[in-house]
C-alpha cells in the first residue's frame, strides 16, 4: 500500500512544483499545464472538479492572479488530505490476503467463514452465541433484546431465545452473504489500520454479539472532529444535515474551527429548530433551515415524537405518529456557495442526501462525515456510493459511540477526504 501512496505523492509533488514555478513568475509552457491536467486525472479526481476549470482560466488569461490563488487553495487542501492519508496508510497492507498484519488475517477468517457458511447455518451460529450470552451475561442479553427497540429503520427485531422474531439475525446473515465482494473491496480501500480494525470489530459483533472489540476501538473517535483524518482551515463552509440540537456545530466550532466562513444546519423537527437557534445564538453566520435533505425537492412527513429527538425520521406515508409536513431539498439546489465540510446523519435518508449533494462533491471535493448505521446494507453501500460520486476520495471507518447509545448496533461513521 505504501508503494502506491509514494507514487501518488510523487504526482502531487510534481504538480506542486509547477504551481510554485508559476507563482515565482516562470513562464509555464502549455504542455506543462496539460501534464498537470493529466496528472490530476490520474489521481481519479472527478472531471467536474473546479481545479480543471481554474487551470484553463489560469493558462488562458493574462490577468489570472485571483484564479491562480483559488487553484492553489483547492490544490493545497487536496494535497494536505492526501498527505494525511499517505501517512495513515503506512501500517496497512496492499492486499489483505498476504496476511502481513493480524487484522488482515482476522478479516480473512471472517470472509472465509461467511463464504463457506450458508445463511441458515450462519443464523444458527448467531443464535447459539446469543444463547450463551443469555446464560453468561443476562444483563447484556436484556440490553440487546427487550431494551433496545426503536433504534432500527427496517423493522428488525431481536426478541431473543424462544422469541417471536429474530429478523435482525436473519437480515445480518443475508447482508453479509450477499456483499462479500463489497466487503473485500471496502477493507482493501480503507485508509488506515483503525478503520480496518473497526470493520473487523463490527463483523465480529454481527456474527457473535461480542462487544469488547468495538467498545475498545470506539475510543479512537470524537464525532466529526478527527484531526488525524481531516485537515481544517479558516473560511470553511460547514453543513450539518441532521443537526438535532446543534451540538455537533458547537463541538466543531469550539474544538477546531472558530474562523469558519458559514454554517448551515438542517433538521426536520420544529422543536429541534427552536433549540438549535437557542444553542447557536452566540455564533455568527449560522443558517438554520427547517428542512430535510434528500435527492429530490419534495415534501415528506416527520414520523416520531413531537420533541427534539434524534430518532425522528421522514416518511412518505401517513398515519399515527405523523408530527408535521417538512420540505425536503437537494443541497445542490439549496446552497449556492461551495461546501467544504459535509456532515450527514439523516436517520435513513443518508444516501439520498449524499446524492442530492453530488454536484458540490464532484466540483468542490468537501470533507464528508456520514453516519452509516441506520440500515444494515449502509455498511457497504455508503462507501461504494462515495466512490461512485468521486473515486479520488480516501475512506475511513470509525465507531464513534458506546454501548449505552446503541446497544444493538454500534454507530458507524464513514469519513471521506
Amino acid at each position: 500500500m505504501w508503494d502506491i501512496w509514494k507514487q501518488r505523492m510523487q504526482v502531487l509533488f510534481s504538480i506542486d512544483e509547477l504551481l510554485f514555478a508559476f507563482e515565482d513568475g516562470v513562464q509555464v509552457p502549455a504542455n506543462n499545464w496539460e501534464d498537470m491536467i493529466n496528472a490530476l486525472k490520474a489521481l481519479n479526481i472527478h472531471h467536474d472538479n473546479i481545479m480543471f476549470e481554474l487551470i484553463d482560466k489560469v493558462r488562458l488569461s493574462d490577468n489570472s492572479n485571483s484564479d491562480f490563488l483559488l487553484l492553489r487553495r483547492y490544490f493545497d487542501r487536496f494535497f494536505d488530505a492526501q498527505a494525511l492519508a499517505a501517512a495513515n496508510s503506512s501500517t496497512i497492507s496492499e492486499d489483505y490476503r498476504s496476511g502481513k498484519y493480524g487484522s488482515d488475517r482476522e478479516f480473512s477468517d471472517y470472509m472465509s467463514a461467511i463464504k463457506n457458511t450458508n445463511i441458515q447455518d450462519m443464523e444458527k451460529i448467531m443464535l447459539d452465541k446469543l444463547r450463551l450470552i443469555s446464560i453468561n451475561d443476562p444483563k447484556y442479553y436484556k440490553l440487546i433484546t427487550e431494551l433496545s427497540y426503536g433504534w432500527y429503520f427496517e423493522n428488525l427485531t431481536l426478541d431473543g431465545i424462544n422469541g417471536a422474531s429474530n429478523s435482525l439475525i436473519t437480515n445480518r446473515a443475508i447482508t453479509l452473504k450477499n456483499n462479500i465482494d463489497k466487503l473485500e473491496w471496502i477493507y482493501e480501500n480503507l485508509s488506515d489500520a483503525i478503520s480496518r480494525r473497526s470493520l473487523n470489530a463490527l463483523l465480529k459483533f454481527w456474527l457473535t454479539f461480542e462487544k469488547n472489540d468495538w467498545l475498545n476501538i470506539a475510543v479512537y473517535s470524537n464525532d466529526v472532529v478527527d484531526t488525524a483524518v481531516y485537515p481544517y482551515y479558516e473560511d470553511e463552509v460547514f453543513v450539518d444535515c441532521g443537526s438535532y440540537i446543534g451540538d455537533t456545530v458547537v463541538q466543531y466550532v469550539n474544538t477546531v474551527n472558530t474562523d469558519y466562513s458559514s454554517v448551515y444546519t438542517y433538521d426536520i423537527s420544529s422543536k429541534s429548530i427552536k433549540l438549535i437557534k437557542e444553542n447557536l445564538a452566540s455564533l455568527s453566520n449560522i443558517n438554520v433551515r427547517h428542512k430535510g435533505t434528500g435527492d429530490t425537492n419534495t415534501e415528506m412527513n416527520l414520523y416520531g415524537v413531537d420533541e427534539a429527538f434524534h430518532g425522528n425520521k421522514l416518511v412518505n406515508s401517513s398515519g399515527n405518529n405523523i408530527i408535521e409536513k417538512v420540505s425536503v431539498v437537494r443541497l445542490d439546489d439549496d446552497i449556492k456557495e461551495p461546501i467544504s465540510f459535509l456532515k450527514i446523519d439523516c436517520e435513513g435518508m443518508d444516501k439520498e442526501t449524499l446524492r442530492g449533494a453530488s454536484k458540490h462533491i464532484q466540483k468542490y471535493h468537501p470533507k464528508i462525515h456520514l453516519d452509516s448505521y441506520h440500515k444494515l446494507a449502509d455498511l457497504v453501500n455508503v462507501p461504494i456510493l462515495i466512490h461512485e460520486l468521486d473515486p479520488s476520495y480516501t475512506l475511513y471507518l470509525r465507531i464513534p459511540h458506546f454501548l449505552d447509545a446503541q446497544p444493538r448496533f454500534p454507530t458507524l461513521a464513514y469519513m471521506a477526504v
